[in-house]
């Protein structure tokens, strides 16, 4: 039999380590000495063994072990004989990780520090760990346990040697699986107790206690495709007073379950806890309950050993995130949160979801403490800026000169995590057009992607192909609709910054009615205002509005103006003296049901933050209190001759061939037409030369103001068509 000195070099007593595997290799030279002396106790190398050799126990050595008399046997005082052998070593391998200023470096030596562990409990680790290092060990232990199947070192065995080394008293095997210390779960793999027969509970290492002694600190928290392990975040602080007090809580000594971080931004959430564990010089584990929801139990498994043992080790910070309210619910989730919150490993545990702490979760903590929430808001405008700045430069985008992140902010009322993909998307579109500088466009573009917009049928987005120069209107009205633009941009910036929106009981959206006879560029004038603030322009259908059903048009309405507070879209009531026509005397049911829309959609659209625009023919017959409250009225008049000879030149595309004679001057001074009725003989002209391979020309214009003439019913007098009469019936 080997000794102490055979197992050490004494040497090296008090010198010390240079590595881990130092440090492992001496624990596992004492983990021999061990075994090798009840290898002996066993039978090994003598004739006579006191029982079984570890395959198959005879009748004749039952009967030497029970020759002896009790205080003789097995696991008895008699058998200390390597008591101070096992004392020196330990001796010996304090000396040297007390040496040790790195201690980084003695896995085994920060095992039992952060978990409070005594001998025979960190010698259980290190059984675990041979067994999982070396499969030669599996023979070894089949032998000693007397089952050659039985090769993982069970707690029996584990009590068995300690036994024999210790003189104090050995913890009982249940300790190990139900303790305060929760071995079983985080150091050794839950699946391995056996509550009914603890001396049979195997010490198989977790996945995260063996990679730690393994490869140490640097290694980190196992790549189990469930945990997302953030060591640190380099972004500035952009939701300063939530990252605070949630530091705070981290680093409390008044121990909380669980925080339930409330937003529609999960991001955000992400982000809020990132900064709050870093101030805590924590680590931070991130899992999505919806992949835990969808992983077999197994990894499930693996990744709350992981948690809870990283969690003792580090101090790491955990949260929870993605549709918590949906989920929590489950009951494979809420034991898998329950065992989290049990275990005291992690406190307290971070949660983030849409809607108010659910009460499951408040009753499902296991422990009948309460869920602290915090609320973590949309942003306002100076730190959706700083978001947009940030994320641009660090996708190493340039702006393009004149392109202001401030408009962005204040146009669209969007959280972190939409800023951060619309940037993403923004230079995945410029690598692909070859474009080196981000513009507005190029933004405006990437933002459509950023969530879906479902008016489930009330409204429909309108293409906005128009500019400035597309709209012919007096210079007054397009000034208006300028300023309504303006004051749109900067509603935010100016209404927070100079106190204004705390003045405005309803908020600092801005509505415009245009109105004025048909034709005359109500539907052109809304799309060039969206496409000048770069938001989408969805027009309301009206038909779909109203209901004969009492309260299902204001159900209507009320989902219209919901799905465009969240979606950043500008709202177009076309026709919308049929909404906003005046209230009359109640003389039935149905006037007192009207009259009550009628009000309830002047209440929604005062209280609407963001943009609408109205359009109507008849203006005398709107009711005065929304006439009071909408922000710009522009009135649209019949185009004068300056105005319909822009319109004439300038709405067909400058690609079409045209010819070089057509008589605009001619068109504009003898045709009161509107800028609809223009388009209209314009396209429908320039359709018929290209049915005929031929270039535009006053014949097809002609041709087609007669066909305009005939569908609005109007007879065309030949005599104001002077010289191009003839084309009428040509």
């Amino acid at each position: 039999m080997y000794g102490y000195k055979d197992y050490f070099d004494e040497a090296l007593f008090g010198k010390p380590y240079n590595d881990r595997e130092e440090e492992i290799s001496e624990y596992k030279s004492l983990i021999e000495l061990m075994l090798e002396d009840y290898a002996g106790l066993k039978g090994l190398g003598t004739e006579e063994g006191l029982f079984s050799r570890g395959l198959l126990i005879s009748e004749e050595e039952m009967k030497e072990y029970f020759i002896n008399h009790p205080s003789l046997r097995e696991n008895d005082s008699y058998y200390y004989v390597h008591a101070e052998t096992v004392e020196d070593a330990l001796s010996h391998i304090k000396s040297r990780e007390e040496a040790t200023k790195d201690k980084s470096i003695l896995p085994l030596y920060n095992i039992k520090k952060s978990y409070g562990l005594n001998n025979p409990e960190l010698l259980a680790v290190m059984l675990g760990f041979l067994n999982q290092k070396n499969r030669g060990y599996e023979r070894v232990f089949g032998f000693l346990q007397d089952d050659i199947e039985l090769n993982d070192a069970t707690l029996g065995l584990l009590i068995s040697l300690c036994t024999r080394a210790f003189k104090e008293d050995i913890p009982e095997a249940e300790e190990f699986i139900s303790g305060k210390k929760g071995l079983f779960g985080s150091l050794f793999k839950a699946y391995g107790a056996d509550k009914i027969y603890p001396l049979r509970s195997k010490l198989v290492l977790t996945y995260a206690a063996a990679s730690y002694i393994r490869g140490g600190l640097s290694e980190g928290v196992p790549s189990d495709g469930l945990i997302k392990l953030y060591e640190k975040s380099e972004e500035p602080d952009f939701f300063e007073e939530e990252i605070k007090a949630v530091s705070l809580l981290l680093g409390s000594d008044e121990k909380l379950s669980c925080v339930y971080l409330e937003g529609k931004d999960n991001d955000a959430a992400l982000h809020v806890a990132k900064k709050a564990a870093h101030k805590n010089k924590k680590k931070l584990c991130a899992i999505s309950l919806n992949d835990i929801k969808n992983a077999d139990e197994d990894k499930v498994c693996e990744a709350e050993e992981n948690i809870l043992f990283y969690g003792q080790m580090e101090g790491i910070a955990l949260i929870l995130n993605d549709a918590v309210e949906e989920n929590v619910n489950d009951a494979f989730l809420l034991n898998f949160i329950k065992g989290l919150i049990c275990s005291k490993k992690v406190s307290p545990i971070l949660f983030s979801g849409s809607k108010n702490t659910p009460e499951s979760l408040k009753l499902g903590n296991g422990i009948g403490e309460p869920v602290l929430h915090i609320g973590i808001t949309l942003p306002d405008v100076k730190v959706r800026t700083a978001i947009w700045e940030y994320f641009i430069k660090s996708c190493g985008l340039s702006k393009e000169k004149g392109f202001l992140c401030e408009d962005l902010a204040d146009c669209y009322e969007i959280g972190y995590k939409d800023i951060k993909s619309s940037v993403k998307q923004a230079k995945l579109n410029m690598l692909v057009n070859g474009l080196k500088k981000v513009n507005k466009d190029v933004m405006i573009e990437a933002l459509k992607g950023i969530g879906t917009v479902n008016f489930k049928g009330l409204a429909k987005e309108v293409k906005t192909v128009y500019t400035w120069e597309d709209l012919c209107i007096g210079k007054e009205e397009s000034r208006i609709l300028k300023t309504a633009c303006d004051r749109y941009k900067i509603k935010n910036r100016i209404g927070e910054s100079w106190g204004i929106s705390k003045k405005n009981a309803y908020g600092n959206g801005v509505s415009v009615l245009l109105y004025g006879p048909p034709g005359t560029g109500k539907t052109m004038s809304a799309q060039v205002v969206a496409r000048e603030i770069g938001l989408p322009l969805y027009r309301v259908d009206t038909s779909q509005l109203f209901s004969k059903y009492i309260g299902e048009t204001q159900k209507n309405l009320n989902a219209v103006f919901d799905e465009a507070e969240t979606s950043n879209v500008i709202l177009f009531f076309d026709e919308a003296d049929a909404l906003f026509s005046k209230r009359t005397d109640v003389e039935s049911s149905n006037d007192r049901h009207a009259n009550q829309e009628i009000a309830f959609l002047l209440q929604r659209i005062e209280e609407y933050k963001g943009m609408s625009i109205l359009a109507t023919n008849y203006y005398s017959g709107f009711d005065k209190a929304f006439v009071r409250r909408i922000t710009y009225a522009v009135r649209l008049e019949q185009p004068d001759y300056e105005t319909r000879l822009l319109l004439w030149k300038n709405t067909l595309p400058l690609t079409v061939p045209k010819e070089k004679d057509i008589d605009y001057e001619f068109l504009a001074e003898n045709f009161e037409l509107t800028g609809s009725n223009i388009k209209a003989i314009l396209l429908s002209a320039a359709y018929m030369a290209g049915a005929e391979d031929k270039k535009l020309s006053m014949s097809f214009i002609v041709r087609a103001m007669k066909y305009e003439f005939d569908k609005l019913g109007m007879m065309p007098d030949s005599g104001k068509f002077g010289q191009y009469a003839a084309y009428l019936y040509g």
